[in-house]
């Protein structure tokens, strides 16, 4: 599926936590193993996730809550 910044996306929790939903802020890849979360990789406008690379979203809920997300946790894009 392709992301892109602005999108509206559904992340599924992590832990037991319940699902999420909200507009995507940024989206970082993994450029290195022990990175999975891609903190240290390059931030991208878009990425399409069927690519396979480790990485993560930024995201803000409707009420401005600020969360992060592994691809593998989002459920769809809107």
């Amino acid at each position: 599926m392709l992301i892109k910044i602005e999108d509206d996306v559904t992340v599924n929790g992590k832990f037991g936590a319940s699902t999420r939903y909200g507009k995507i802020t940024d989206i970082s890849l993994a450029l290195t193993t022990g990175d999975p979360a891609g903190e240290k990789g390059i931030q991208v406008q878009e990425y399409e996730t069927d690519m396979g690379y480790n990485g993560s979203i930024g995201y803000v809920t409707e009420n401005g809550d600020q969360y992060w997300a592994y691809f593998s946790q989002i459920e769809k894009d809107i």
